[in-house]
């Protein structure tokens, strides 16, 4: 174990867990109104007090129906909303979900840079100072495969990061870690989550779009499920 570590940071974890042993830890999620983020709200949930539901505006083209989905995905689980303003990163990025012309390189044109580095830090700022001990991020093993800030490895040098970033134990925890979008269906479906308030498309609109990249993910995964009728998209 690094000797230079904090007093008080974790020190014997599983990645996407924390063991519990006196009670429930209060948790802060990360939502964005999409498939992954409200399946592990719903699957943090069985072990964690969720405390706060923390949205970001980062200059999203579906900001708006972004926002009403993590509302009432916050008001489901009873958690308080609260939204920060990234809107500066829209500014810098040629990302195609801010309205940029996409990427030239071998990244998805949807790949905002170190998206999931700023919300979990800022997450994590914030957790330390209302007294919760876990983050929850909505990371899985597909999409990991292009993302890969969505990867085990990412969450692990986050945590190791975390040692020394923050004053008092904080531990960013992905429930759908290891899971891919059907198995994240199965579980949303068995954990019974509001399909009717997710909003997983690029778009902004009356319905999802359907073509996206994230529409198309999404669209698959529920096929032949009983979510398939819940999910509506153009």
């Amino acid at each position: 174990m690094n000797s230079g570590r904090l007093p008080g940071t974790w020190s014997d974890t599983e990645r996407g867990k924390v063991h519990m042993q006196d009670g429930k830890r209060s948790a802060l999620v990360l939502i964005s109104g999409g498939l992954d983020s409200t399946v592990a709200c719903a699957m943090a949930r069985e072990e964690y007090k969720l405390k706060i539901g923390l949205f970001f505006d980062y200059g999203q083209r579906a900001l708006e129906r972004e926002r009403e989905s993590a509302e009432r995905i916050a008001e489901f689980f009873g958690m308080e909303f609260v939204e920060i303003n990234l809107d500066w990163m829209k500014r810098y990025s040629s990302s195609i979900i801010v309205g940029g012309s996409g990427r030239s390189d071998d990244f998805p044109s949807s790949w905002v840079e170190n998206r999931n580095g700023i919300f979990i830090n800022v997450a994590s700022s914030i957790a330390v100072e209302i007294g919760c001990e876990v983050v929850v991020v909505g990371f899985n093993r597909e999409e990991a495969i292009d993302f890969p800030d969505n990867s085990a490895e990412y969450l692990d040098s986050v945590n190791e990061a975390l040692k020394l970033g923050v004053s008092k134990p904080i531990f960013v925890v992905s429930p759908t870690l290891h899971l891919n979008k059907k198995e994240i269906v199965k579980r949303g479906i068995e954990l019974g989550i509001p399909w009717e308030s997710l909003w997983s498309c690029y778009e902004a609109g009356d319905r999802m779009c359907g073509h996206c990249d994230s529409c198309r993910r999404l669209k698959e995964a529920v096929s032949g499920t009983g979510a398939q009728d819940k999910v509506i998209f153009k």
